[in-house]
């Protein structure tokens, strides 16, 4: 297992901790990052990462650079 340090704004983390009252930051970023390996993967699969409003209207796509490049590597 990787042993991983970053070095995030306190403010940033603990607006993410109330809003999913995750309160070990080791969680809060597992979660995280479980969840962007799963957006990559879906991406590499040709899908997209789209949200909808609670009555599933008003789609929006979501885009990063990561994104963008995790596509184009085979």
């Amino acid at each position: 297992m990787a042993d991983v340090r970053l070095s995030i704004n306190q403010d940033f983390m603990d607006d993410l901790s109330s809003k999913t009252g995750i309160n070990k930051p080791a969680d809060l970023t597992k979660d995280a990052l479980t969840f962007y390996s799963w957006v990559i993967s879906e991406v590499k699969k040709g899908r997209v990462l789209v949200t909808v409003d609670e009555n599933g209207e008003n789609p929006r796509k979501v885009v990063t650079e990561t994104l963008k490049r995790a596509k184009l590597i085979s």
